[in-house]
């Protein structure tokens, strides 16, 4: 949680934070941090709270001398970081608190800078990868020293609605300049392949967010490598950076290059504080500026930037539902989408009914912009909550066909590999010697999960079993035969097949793990049994026999009288269709010699089911949908919650100093900031 949240839970707790214009408000709360305009302003002009634009004139006198204690100063190295929320995205780019609150509410103002512009077209949620580049190096706040006076024809208009149209209700009194760079580049994924690359690549996790809250240029790469050009957006803003890179590559060079070169410095932030409250000329009783707790203020408009999340984040889920895991039938998934579209509505109503009460807290804090604040003081435990309902998004493809590999090698060649050594076939029939055939020829494959207990949902190979057998069918009918076991396939373990590595980590074998049907011999030798007198119940139990002998594939061949090597290539059933083998040798005992080789499969490809899916398929829509509710003892994804709650690297009290004392006639005005004193 960061710096300033807790401070104002703890102001919370001790009643320090009060309805707008109460003696005891925070005296931060008087001195306004104002993002620059396009349109020319600086030390003296004035700015309307209420209209929230800058004024174009100076009402004031005050003498031209600056004063600066040095506090406000910031020297940020230049770093990348996740961003997966509005507030953390203005807070790493130290906009002011109205500046956020204005544009939460969507009223910011028409002559906003060419940084909050930037701001505005970054939106940031959980369905959309974003990396934000950050490089800050600005001067400390220069402010106006010595007296501030009404000039004489502003001071005849107090009391009357022209001098807040005239000069505002606030003066700038602080001028902040520097030279700072941000920049984004988002991805939004809209097919698991490049969810999978990305998981591969330690982007993401097998669950929800990102794998590593460390990021850097590596990273960038990643993105880039893992998904389509059109999938990337990118943008900048700086104090002369010139153009918006276009590609990754670019984005990288402009971003790494700007803290070693030289360039102008610009406004960076403005200080403004109320007119009755610093000119020395003011009369008395004649309050002017409305003065609002600007930590509440921060608390609604992260509230605001939340349901606007929340509203994207549903949008995307309902419209690509196919992304994400809701259950292994249609009813499961459409019970899962139809709550999602149901929050939804509460998410946009919510927000509706929020912009309307709250869009003018910021110039005057009212009863119900304090209700407003007490219903949504604690946003994140509604967020955490709200997103556990979220179904998780895949990671891993589990549906799409895909054959079955171990590190790019198929079936065949594995199982080749081992079976074309010879020696490995024993004898057990007969003596030793097949002794010129002719040779009946046998095999049976199958596959299955490789499981030695504990959770079938954890078990990652698939394992290969093929029995050969060998069969003299004259004189002793000495027989030899030849049982092969091989894992084939680590789900594990990236997936090649496509070119790029993808991820298999969600999956789990869905029965026998292989998609290819078990098959059984043909009847035909019983029915000729049935033809050449055989009893009833012989055929009966040949039948059975011959059904309930099921395998993935099947091989049943004889070779040729006095063959050595026979290429089996006719009584393939299932995927085996084809091998070749070694039957007969010259010596008087075979069995070092017999081996087989070059054997033909069909594709076989994985039988998968998302564990995902599996979990989904035990969630149970809450009763209660159309009001806020925190389930109680609901622990939400540790990721998710991670990012919800993200620590920010560097807090904005730290970028704005940390002088602990002032020099006159600067004075403390909380948040290691100087500043000069109120008169009023």
């Amino acid at each position: 949680m960061r710096t300033r949240t807790k401070q104002r839970l703890a102001a919370l707790a001790c009643g320090a934070l009060t309805v707008a214009g109460a003696p005891n408000a925070w005296a931060l709360d008087k001195y306004l941090d104002l993002e620059p305009p396009e349109t020319l302003s600086g030390a003296g002009f004035g700015y309307n709270s209420i209209s929230r634009e800058f004024v174009l004139r100076k009402c004031v006198n005050f003498g031209a001398a600056l004063t600066s204690d040095g506090s406000g100063a910031s020297g940020d190295a230049l770093n990348y970081s996740w961003v997966t929320t509005n507030d953390q995205l203005a807070e790493a780019m130290d906009l002011s608190v109205r500046t956020k609150f204005s544009m939460s509410m969507g009223v910011a103002s028409v002559s906003a800078s060419s940084k909050v512009k930037f701001f505005q077209e970054t939106k940031t949620n959980y369905s959309t990868l974003t990396i934000l580049a950050h490089y800050n190096m600005v001067e400390p706040m220069k402010y106006i020293a010595g007296d501030i006076t009404l000039k004489p024809e502003y001071l005849a208009m107090l009391g009357t609605p022209q001098f807040r149209a005239q000069c505002g209700d606030y003066i700038i009194i602080g001028q902040q300049s520097g030279r700072w760079i941000d920049g984004t580049v988002q991805l939004l994924a809209k097919d698991t392949n490049t969810q999978s690359r990305l998981a591969v690549g330690g982007v993401v996790d097998g669950n929800y967010g990102t794998a590593s809250a460390s990021v850097g240029v590596d990273t960038l790469n990643q993105m880039k490598s893992s998904s389509n050009s059109k999938d990337l957006q990118i943008r900048l803003t700086s104090s002369g950076a010139g153009s918006a890179p276009l590609t990754v590559d670019e984005f990288i060079k402009v971003v790494k290059e700007f803290p070693g070169k030289t360039g102008p410095k610009q406004t960076y932030k403005l200080k403004a504080v109320p007119y009755e409250s610093i000119v020395a000329n003011w009369p008395p009783s004649n309050p002017l500026a409305p003065i609002t707790a600007e930590q509440k203020l921060s608390a609604v408009a992260e509230a605001a930037w939340g349901l606007s999340a929340l509203i994207e984040d549903s949008d995307f889920v309902a419209h690509n539902a196919g992304l994400f895991a809701t259950g292994t039938t249609p009813q499961k998934r459409d019970a899962r989408v139809a709550h999602v579209k149901a929050r939804r509505a509460f998410y946009q109503s919510s927000l509706d009914s929020m912009r309307s009460v709250a869009k003018n807290c910021d110039a005057e804090w009212t009863a119900p912009c304090e209700s407003l604040y007490g219903k949504w003081k604690d946003w994140e435990g509604f967020a955490v909550a709200e997103y556990e309902q979220f179904p998780v998004r895949y990671v891993s493809d589990c549906y799409t066909p895909r054959e079955v590999t171990l590190a790019g090698q198929s079936i065949a060649t594995t199982l080749s590999n081992l079976t074309k050594v010879p020696g490995q076939f024993r004898n057990t029939k007969g003596d030793r010697q097949i002794g010129g055939g002719p040779v009946a020829f046998n095999a049976a494959l199958d596959f299955k999960p490789n499981f030695s207990g504990g959770d079938p949902l954890a078990a990652t190979r698939l394992q290969a079993t093929l029995r050969m057998t060998m069969e003299e069918m004259n004189a002793d009918h000495t027989s030899f035969e030849n049982t092969v076991r091989v894992d084939v396939a680590d789900i594990s373990k990236p997936d090649m097949s496509s070119g790029a590595p993808v991820t298999l980590q969600q999956c789990a074998y869905k029965g026998l793990g292989v998609r290819s049907p078990l098959v059984s011999r043909d009847l035909a030798a019983c029915e000729l049994m049935k033809q050449i007198g055989g009893s009833a119940s012989a055929y009966e139990a040949c039948k059975t026999a011959m059904l309930t002998d099921k395998h993935h594939g099947m091989l049943g061949a004889r070779a040729k009288e006095d063959a050595r090597v026979e290429a089996f290539t006719s009584g393939g059933t299932g995927v085996l269709k084809s091998m070749t083998c070694r039957v007969d040798s010259d010596a008087s005992d075979d069995g070092p010699s017999l081996n087989c080789s070059s054997m033909g499969l069909l594709a076989v490809q994985y039988d998968l089911v998302n564990k995902q899916d599996l979990a989904a398929d035990g969630w149970v829509a809450p009763k209660e949908v159309l009001t806020i509710v925190t389930p109680k003892g609901m622990s939400a994804p540790a990721a998710l919650t991670a990012a919800i709650r993200k620590v920010r690297a560097k807090p904005m009290s730290a970028r704005r100093g940390t002088a602990k004392t002032c020099v006159a006639p600067l004075v403390s005005i909380g948040n290691g900031e100087c500043a000069p004193a109120l008169k009023r």
